[in-house]
Parts: C-alpha cells; sequence; structure tokens
C-alpha cells in the first residue's frame, strides 16, 4: 500500500482504543481488512465516541500513512517488528475526522466478533470502577487488558520475574477449561457435548483477550485434548505440542518473535519432559531452561526470582484469582466490608512484590550471544538424559560465570551517540568499570493536563536505562552535563533514579541555576556530589576539559567541550558550543588529531568552524538530530565545511544510533541502526 496522505474509511472497535493525556492509540481495519495502528487527537469525535460507546464505528478520516517506527537505538524495544509479527506493519495519523457512523456486521462471524468486543469494552469499563488494587489485576489477570501505568506502578513484577503471570495466558486456559468440565458434570451435560462447547469457549476467550498471542499455544491444546478425550484423534502429549506449535505458526506466523510466544512453548515443552518429578524439581528446572530466553530479552536475573516463582505462582492460582472473583461479587451484591477484605489482601500481595525487588540480589549479566543461548537452553535438556549430572551441572555453573564476565573482562570497549531525537546523549565505555555518560536527552513536554512525573513514563530514560543493562552497566562513574538546555539535561531527575551515578560535572556556575538545583535536588541529598568544572581539568586520565575557560551560568557558550584520548579513538565533542568558544578552545589548546568531531549544536551553522575542524582534522564527523527536525540541523553550510575537509557525516536523523567500537587487536569500526526505511 502506498504510503503519505490518504482519504479513507476506518473501521474502530472501542475495546482496541487507549486513551492517554493528550492522545489517543489502538488499532483499526482498512476498507481493504488491512489492520493498522492508528493515533489521533484526544479531543475529536473518535476518542468521544470510544469513550462512550461499545458498538464499533466507521469512520471517513484524512491523515498520513506509513510503517510503523524501526528500534532506533541498540537492544531497544522494537515497535515494527513486534506489529509485524501481528500482522500490522502500516501506522496512521489522523489529521480530521468528517463522517462517522455505527459500523453494521458483514456476517454472522463478524456479528459474534463484534458481539464479544462490545462485552470485553463494557466490562473493562466496568472494572475501571473497582477499587485500585481490585481494578488492576481484575483487569489484567481476568481480562488481558493492561493499563498503560500498570508496569510503572508494580515496577517488581518484571525484576522478579512475574510477568507471565499478568499475561493472560495458560494457566486462564487451565481455569475456564476445568472449571466447564465440573460445572458441566453438575449440570448433567453429555461428556460429548461438554467437550465440543469447551472449544467454543476458548475460541471466544482468544477473541474476548482481544486475540493475544500468548493465548495461542494453550487454547491450541486445549483443544487437541478435547478432540483426544473425544477420540477425534490419538496423539500423545508431544505430538500434541508439536500440533500446538504449528497452528500457532499458521495463526500467527511471528510467534515465536514474541517473548510472551517464546516462553509459553518452552516452558510447555520442558514439561512435557517432568511429569513424573516433584514439584519443587520441575521448579528450579523450568527456571533453569528458560534462563537463557530471560537473559536475552532482560539482561538480568534475580536471586530471589526462583524463590518468588516457588512461592507467588499457587498463591495466585490459589488466593488471589478467588480474592478478585469473592471482590467482583462482593461489588455486585454491595458487600463493601468483604470488597474492603479483598483489596486489602491484593494490596498486601503487591507489597511483598515490592519488597521482594527491593531485596539485593540482581545479576546483571547483559545481552548473551544467540550461540550461548542456544547451548545453554540445550543444556538443561541434556542433564534430564545423561547420567554424568554432577559434571553437566559444573559445566552449566562454569558457562553462566563465563556469560557474567565477559562484559566486565572481555578487552575492548565503545562510543555510542544514542538517538534521543532533537537532543544530545553520549555514552563513553573504554573498560567495563569506567564509563561516562555525556548529557542524558530530554524533550520539552507540552502536555495539557498537569500529571506528576510517577505516572508518565520517560520512555528516552526507559531506552538508555535499557541500553545500558544490555551491556550489563549499572553504574556511570561520570556524568558530565554539558549546559544547562533541556535537549541536554531534560531526563537527568528520571535518570539519576534509575542508576547509579558516582560523580556529576557541570560548567562552572551552572551548579547555581535554581532551575538545575531542582533536578539534581534528590541526588545530592542522598549524598551525589556534583562538581563545577573549567578548562584544564581532567576529569579521568583519558578526558581533558577544554571549555569554559571562564565561569558562566550554563548557556550554550558556557557548554563543556572535551577531548578524549582512548589510544585507539580520538574524539572532540562541544555540546552547543558556538563557533567563538571553538576559536577559543584552538587558541588556549594544541589538540592533535582526532578520529571523530561531534558537530556542536546539532549541526547548526553557529558551530563547526572552519579553523576549529581545519585544527582538529577528524575523519568523521557526527551529527545528534531528531528526524525532520524545525531547526532543519544538520545546517547545509556545516555540511558543506564537512564535505571541504573530506568528513564521513553520520547523523543519527539517518541512521539511529551510531557506535563506534573497537576490540583488543582490531581498530574502531562504525555501527548503525541502518534499517529505518521499508
Amino acid at each position: 500500500m502506498p504510503t503519505g496522505e490518504i482519504d479513507t474509511y476506518i473501521l474502530i472497535q472501542p475495546d482496541d482504543i487507549h486513551l492517554n493525556q493528550d492522545y489517543g492509540s489502538g488499532i483499526a481495519s482498512l476498507e481493504n481488512g488491512e489492520k493498522i495502528r492508528i493515533s489521533f487527537d484526544k479531543q475529536g469525535t473518535i476518542a468521544k465516541k470510544c469513550a462512550q460507546d461499545a458498538r464499533p464505528i466507521f469512520v471517513q478520516i484524512s491523515g498520513v500513512l506509513d510503517y510503523i517506527n524501526e528500534a532506533r537505538n541498540e537492544f531497544s524495544f522494537n515497535p515494527y517488528a513486534y506489529w509485524r509479527s501481528r500482522g500490522i506493519v502500516h501506522r496512521l495519523h489522523i489529521k480530521k475526522e468528517y463522517v462517522w457512523g455505527y459500523a453494521k456486521p458483514r456476517s454472522f462471524i463478524e456479528l459474534i466478533s463484534w458481539t464479544i468486543h462490545s462485552f470485553h469494552f463494557e466490562l473493562v469499563n466496568w472494572f475501571e470502577r473497582l477499587p485500585k488494587g481490585m481494578r488492576d489485576y481484575g483487569e489484567t489477570l481476568l481480562l488481558g487488558y493492561t493499563r498503560s501505568e500498570f508496569y510503572i506502578e508494580n515496577d517488581g513484577i518484571q525484576l522478579l520475574g512475574l510477568m507471565h503471570l499478568f499475561s493472560i495466558s495458560g494457566f486462564q486456559v487451565t481455569i475456564v477449561y476445568q472449571l466447564w468440565r465440573r460445572l458441566s458434570r453438575q449440570l448433567f451435560i453429555q461428556r460429548e457435548h461438554s467437550l465440543v462447547i469447551v472449544q467454543f469457549m476458548l475460541i471466544v476467550l482468544w477473541v474476548f483477550a482481544g486475540g493475544v498471542q500468548s493465548l495461542i499455544r494453550p487454547i491450541f491444546l486445549g483443544i487437541s485434548q478435547a478432540w483426544r478425550d473425544l477420540h477425534w484423534i490419538v496423539i500423545d502429549a508431544k505430538d500434541a505440542w508439536g500440533l500446538a506449535l504449528i497452528g500457532g505458526l499458521i495463526i500467527e506466523p511471528g510467534v515465536l518473535h514474541n517473548f510472551g510466544g517464546q516462553l509459553s512453548y518452552l516452558l510447555t515443552f520442558g514439561l512435557l519432559w517432568l511429569q513424573d518429578r516433584p514439584a519443587w524439581l520441575q521448579s528450579i528446572w523450568l527456571s533453569t531452561f528458560i534462563l537463557p530466553t530471560l537473559l536475552w530479552h532482560t539482561f538480568s536475573w534475580h536471586l530471589i526470582s526462583l524463590l518468588a516463582n516457588l512461592l507467588i505462582v499457587p498463591i495466585f492460582v490459589w488466593l488471589i484469582i478467588p480474592v478478585i472473583i469473592f471482590g467482583i461479587f462482593a461489588t455486585i451484591c454491595h458487600f463493601a466490608w468483604l470488597q474492603d477484605i479483598c483489596e486489602w489482601i491484593i494490596n498486601l500481595m503487591q507489597l511483598c512484590i515490592k519488597f521482594g525487588a527491593k531485596i539485593p540480589g540482581e545479576c546483571l549479566f547483559g545481552r548473551p550471544s544467540i550461540i550461548f543461548c542456544i547451548v545453554l537452553t540445550i543444556l538443561p535438556l541434556i542433564w534430564l538424559i545423561t547420567c554424568k549430572k554432577r559434571l553437566l551441572f559444573l559445566i552449566l555453573v562454569c558457562c553462566y560465570a563465563i556469560l557474567w564476565g565477559m562484559p566486565r573482562f572481555f578487552p575492548g570497549g565503545f562510543v555510542a551517540f544514542f538517538d534521543v531525537g532533537q537532543g544530545d546523549t553520549t555514552i563513553l565505555r573504554p573498560s567495563h568499570n569506567q564509563v561516562t555518560l555525556i548529557d542524558v536527552g530530554g524533550k520539552i513536554r507540552f502536555s495539557k493536563h498537569d500529571q506528576t512525573k510517577k505516572n508518565t513514563r520517560n520512555y528516552q530514560v526507559e531506552e538508555l536505562i535499557h541500553f545500558l543493562k544490555g551491556h550489563a552497566i549499572n553504574r556511570i562513574q561520570q556524568l558530565i552535563l554539558t549546559h544547562k538546555d533541556i535537549d541536554h539535561i531534560g531526563n537527568v531527575s528520571d535518570f539519576l533514579e534509575q542508576i547509579d551515578v558516582t560523580k556529576i560535572y557541570v560548567p562552572a556556575g551552572m551548579e547555581h541555576q535554581p532551575s538545575f538545583k531542582k533536578c539534581v535536588a534528590k541526588y545530592v541529598r542522598s549524598g551525589g556530589k556534583v562538581y563545577p568544572v573549567l578548562a584544564g581539568l581532567h576529569v579521568t586520565k583519558d578526558i581533558q576539559v577544554c571549555h569554559p575557560i571562564i565561569k558562566g551560568i550554563g548557556e550554550n557558550d558556557d557548554s563543556i567541550a572535551v577531548y578524549i584520548d582512548f589510544k585507539k579513538l580520538k574524539l572532540m565533542m562541544t555540546g552547543d558550543l558556538s563557533k567563538k568558544g571553538e576559536i577559543d578552545i584552538i587558541n588556549n589548546f594544541y589538540l592533535p588529531q582526532v578520529d571523530i568531531l561531534k558537530f556542536g549544536h546539532h549541526g547548526s551553522k553557529t558551530s563547526t568552524d572552519e579553523m576549529f575542524v581545519k585544527q582538529l582534522r577528524p575523519k568523521i564527523g557526527i551529527v545528534s538530530a531528531g528526524i525532520n527536525n524545525r531547526y532543519g540541523h544538520p545546517n547545509k553550510e556545516t555540511m558543506m565545511t564537512a564535505k571541504n575537509h573530506h568528513l564521513k557525516v553520520y547523523s543519527t536523523a539517518k541512521k539511529g544510533m551510531i557506535k563506534a567500537k573497537w576490540g583488543l587487536l582490531n581498530c574502531y569500526q562504525i555501527y548503525y541502526r541502518h534499517k529505518l526505511k521499508h
């Protein structure tokens, strides 16, 4: 389908729409049946109708159709890959809405599907009126609907490896299957009829939950179990698992690209070989079996995650799910005392998970190589059939020790020019125990609603932390904030809350600015130090400050400029320093040739003076700028200067994150996120 400006009709299911602070987003269908991602103004007709009515609507719109974005930084969530695995590749930004009306189903199956969607929408709205704990757990566990702030407010869930409990999946299907089988016996429904009905119930459950990938495997297994009980097919459990895998790949070809899909199939495959083993051994073995997959996606493992799963999984099955159901019953019957008890139990569980996440013991591995993941997944399977279990256990321990040590002790380093849009962030890591971050990015927020920061996700900081953890970095030794502009330091408060920073360096005079002091107040209260710097200071043995010459207030012309010499790579970085400041540097310092010059002020014509470039004689120029930015960065004049001096220029706007990497024996090489256009 051609991209660009389009006028078309779209079909929208209200339960596929999410409304945020200032805009709405979700999934819609074009006239040809293709599903797309949409975004629209929260004040428009679509938002109002989807908030009030469960019926599908048909809307005539005009907007811009484009491909869904690729990930622009290493280890970042890849929207294009995720949505492509669900059969969606386009996104539509709606500019105008002309005509709307209620859609009419074109077939009986469509009528059933739409009715289920409408019922799901009404249930979500009803759950929104429940007390906070029951609302969050009920929507997530029973409806397959996750609020946008759920994992922010319950941040211990991922750290303790409990995310599988909060995606509607295997155990919900098992509950539906077993409850119906017991109920049908009590109602004296014939066994054959009961088994046919349960298959339709499982399909309805899948539609009801929005067709989530994590349900494909358990529903196929449930249906195959019903067929086996009906004697329609004669297969064992392993064949049933294989059929479920084939069926899942037919319905959702990208199911194994998804973290939830990988865990679902791995866990059930492992259980096939453990049916005669005690429960404690099953839990330990399965945790070991899926650990490489967890490390690939999350980069870390918590020492108490195994214990947490041993204790919390049965508690969820036998206590939390029944408590939610009793709480719903109490709400319907207006038993306030029972509702309060149920809410108290859920709040207690939330507190226990938060407390467990704060216990020290997170082991950060970084992202392992795919070969390591395959080997470490196969070894537990070999352990089941070998007689030399102790030897294999020692091999496993040694492999994980090597995996943990590789990012820490393997020689080599990198410099990463992180893509934060129209902002600036650079990570310098010549060795594991010496990590320097220059600026943290940020953007001016034009929110119409004054929301508290803790309820607002900072995606730039999340991406940056994810990248650092992917390289097994959990501490920054030096944080250099070049000047006080929002696009350079706007994220500093959120960043300091999520990772340890030993020292902060700022241009002399900026440390007294009220806006900056407010940003780092919590860090300073906890014992952190802020150091003002002037030209001549060495931040480390490899990083020399060349500007500011005199004390200022943190403006562009007060920017910190640093000369960096990592032996195999030499760089010059100047923040938003103007040409006058660049001339001051070459008048006060003799600087040898550098390999990389990071253009000042995002490639603006106010920076990158001809004399400055001539003095440094760089081979490569780096521009940190946003896609289609309003300032036209990098400026044509700057690019002409680069051309005159034969620089090869890389821009984050075109390439995404740019990384200069070197090893023990080889010189640096440039890597970038090149696949940004389709």
